[in-house]
């Protein structure tokens, strides 16, 4: 069956409808990953060199969720739905103004056929009327109303996603490490998580021996970007400060040394596990 003027004219109304949620939908997703993806960026970087506490780390994360859930709907979900005529999409009449925006010539003819569809039902001189609408479309009808929209015209909002794709890459290969601990402690907002010194101790384990009641000579190796200049031994609730006899060499003597028990092994604040035995 042939159609006439008006309904292919009708489809191609819809057809730039389509297009229109098409262009919004590219636009909205390049918008979403350079949001999304530099607010993730940025958290992560935060935390690693920041050690946030639990109650700003969950306020982090949920904001993060909350504000990517805001952009994913706005600028991908509303336009894909849209496009599936799911909720409230545009006319033909506001189609039809902006086809006219860019092709001025067919503006005015667009809005008086769809103004004469709505008189036409209720006229009495509706016959003349449809003559006049299938007279007034067969003169647009070669114009195509989809090239009033250039979705190349988008690639001048890749500048918002690119940057945020190409920090992702080189953190990926230059600095995996902070994506994955600032991740990891962000992901896990509830639990706390305490910097790492800026050194490490080392003690020979070979030789965390010792004769009942003797006495023993514990020395602690220190190496790292900076050094404590004071170490303290604890027991229980006890603290004995460690002798410095190198900048990187600290030792401590034990005397009468009678059972077995935990200890910890503290510079300027940071705790360190040292040697399962004490006196």
């Amino acid at each position: 069956m042939q159609k006439d003027n008006y309904t292919l004219l009708i489809e191609k109304l819809d057809g730039f409808i389509r297009k229109f949620y098409v262009n919004q939908l590219l636009r909205g997703s390049l918008y979403t990953v350079g949001a999304v993806l530099g607010l993730f960026i940025l958290l992560n970087i935060l935390e690693y060199y920041l050690y946030f506490g639990t109650t700003v780390r969950t306020a982090l994360l949920w904001g993060f969720g909350l504000l990517s859930g805001l952009a994913l709907y706005r600028w991908v979900a509303l336009p894909l739905m849209h496009y599936f005529h799911l909720g409230q999409v545009i006319s033909h009449e506001q189609a039809a103004q902006i086809i006219g925006n860019h092709f001025t010539n067919v503006k005015d003819k667009l809005l008086n056929i769809l103004q004469l569809r709505h008189q036409s039902s209720n006229a009495i001189y509706a016959e003349l009327i449809n003559a006049s609408i299938n007279q007034k479309s067969d003169e647009i009808k070669l114009v195509p109303f989809k090239a009033a929209i250039d979705l190349g015209t988008n690639r001048k909002y890749l500048r918002y996603a690119l940057p945020p794709v190409l920090m992702l890459l080189f953190l990926l290969l230059g600095a995996p490490n902070i994506l994955r601990e600032g991740t990891k402690r962000l992901w896990n907002a509830s639990t706390a998580f305490e910097k790492p010194a800026p050194f490490k101790f080392f003690v020979d384990v070979d030789k965390l021996k010792v004769v009942q009641f003797g006495d023993y000579d514990l020395n602690v190796k220190v190496d790292g970007e900076a050094l404590p200049n004071e170490i303290f031994i604890d027991f229980g609730k006890v603290q004995y400060r460690l002798t410095k006899e190198a900048p990187n060499m600290f030792s401590y003597h034990f005397s009468n040394v009678q059972r077995i028990r935990s200890s910890n092994c503290m510079a300027v604040g940071w705790k360190v596990w040292i040697t399962p035995w004490a006196y």
